[in-house]
């Protein structure tokens, strides 16, 4: 299927039990209640509880993007959300927001000489101790940021390692030695 043009714009269309999430050529968003998305192509024809999904969450975290329909089948793709309108822009953040759980690390308050070594970080959802299990487990990425993988799978963030407080930043450096 060939991937839209996400650069065009055309009025959003709106019934009672749906609100459009953002207007495309060709195709749209609509949100139904309880957190469902629809994908309409051009035709009209709806693709009920669509996932809006990043190709590359980590790596590539603005895109690309794609729509899968509930049985799998890519209905859109978008190389970046960078260059997208505004609207179209917002309202596919907000959609992978709701699909996506990695705390921000703003604060290592102790790592523990254990081995494995016991993490105490303060996030952006408030705070938590997990377990690393091992070094590599820690990875520092080109722009700065770098994410942390406890045990359990659970993926943690940095935003700007150079901008964590000195104890913080100590802490981490003293780990990846």
């Amino acid at each position: 299927m060939p991937h839209p043009d996400p650069q065009a714009h055309r009025p959003p269309a709106s019934d009672s039990a749906s609100s459009p999430l953002a207007p495309t050529p060709g195709w749209r968003l609509v949100r139904r209640p309880h957190g469902h998305v629809d994908f309409v192509d051009g035709a009209g024809k709806v693709f009920s509880d669509v996932d809006v999904l990043r190709a590359f969450p980590v790596t590539a975290p603005q895109g690309p993007v794609a729509i899968v329909s509930a049985d799998g089948d890519e209905l859109a793709w978008l190389d970046s959300l960078e260059n997208l309108p505004e609207a179209l822009q917002s309202s596919l953040v907000a959609e992978l927001a709701t699909r996506e759980f990695l705390p921000l690390i703003e604060r290592i308050e102790a790592i523990s000489d254990d081995d494995p070594p016991a993490w105490s970080v303060v996030t952006d959802r408030g705070r938590r101790r997990f377990i690393l299990a091992s070094i590599d487990d820690i990875d520092r990425l080109p722009d700065g940021s770098a994410f942390v993988v406890d045990a359990t799978g659970v993926r943690y963030r940095i935003a700007d390692v150079a901008a964590l407080d000195p104890t913080s930043l100590r802490l981490l450096e003293k780990t990846m030695e």
